[in-house]
């Protein structure tokens, strides 16, 4: 989530740490960064992706240019109506922060339908890299894949992650040590499907440098929702009452900069 967990939140950096953001968040969406939430992600890190980090290639003709351009208004509107869902999730989420209870129960139907808004958004996803791959000569596709190769963080290429992760998720929370290490290892009770997700991203890049190429093998959409419910999830037990307002406030932030997406 995505696109903005850079900056100030302490939750972005836990999500961060959790390692379970999708493949496609870290190429078809941000070009590169699986923690960019929101540079907002999508600025939100999360919006022109790998579309546009193509538009950074300086060999591209005027028409490629111009049809890349349409692929990242498409790819931006498909992740309007996502964010907007996520605000409705983040809302629920932050009151349940403050009852110092997270009730998976009372999400279901708000993560139902950002669900439902990521599938859609996954389809556009898969549809936009499939169509920048025809648009790119082969020298260009190996060109954008190195570019992005080597502007990958350190935390994208595997064991690095949960270090990085704890060391900047307790900005802002004023986290003592025994907390942060709760907190990690609570993380890391979450952590298994996305130890799965590391290897994705280069995955994605060395089929997109080939003649043929699917997305479909490599973009599946899951809701920063459900990102968000096992990070409260792992931090409310370990936050103080001011804390956990502090973390609420976060939350509300977020959910009122989603609520206002537009494409």
């Amino acid at each position: 989530m995505n696109r903005s967990f850079r900056r100030t939140l302490a939750f972005a950096s836990l999500a961060g740490a959790l390692a379970v953001l999708p493949a496609y968040a870290a190429y078809a969406h941000d070009g590169g960064s699986t923690t960019g939430d929101e540079g907002h992600r999508h600025g939100h890190g999360r919006r022109a992706g790998l579309p546009g980090a193509a538009l950074r290639l300086d060999s591209l003709s005027a028409d490629q240019r111009s049809a890349i351009e349409a692929l990242v208004t498409q790819r931006k509107t498909a992740a309007v109506p996502v964010r907007q869902a996520d605000a409705q999730v983040l809302t629920v989420l932050a009151q349940q922060v403050e009852q110092a209870k997270i009730d998976p129960q009372g999400l279901t139907q708000g993560l139902a339908a950002e669900q439902t808004a990521v599938n859609a958004e996954t389809t556009v996803d898969r549809d936009t890299l499939n169509k920048l791959h025809s648009i790119l000569t082969t020298a260009q596709r190996n060109q954008l894949a190195d570019r992005l190769e080597s502007m990958r963080r350190p935390e994208t290429k595997g064991a690095g992650s949960h270090a990085e992760g704890e060391h900047r998720f307790g900005h802002g929370l004023d986290l003592t040590q025994e907390q942060r290490s709760a907190i990690a290892a609570n993380l890391r009770a979450e952590q298994g499907a996305g130890a799965a997700q590391a290897s994705k991203p280069r995955a994605l890049l060395d089929a997109f440098r080939a003649d043929s190429f699917d997305a479909t093998t490599y973009v599946a959409g899951r809701g920063p929702g459900q990102h968000m419910e096992k990070l409260a999830a792992a931090m409310v037990p370990v936050l103080s009452p001011a804390q956990r307002a502090t973390f609420a406030s976060h939350l509300r932030a977020k959910a009122a900069r989603e609520a206002a997406a537009h494409a």
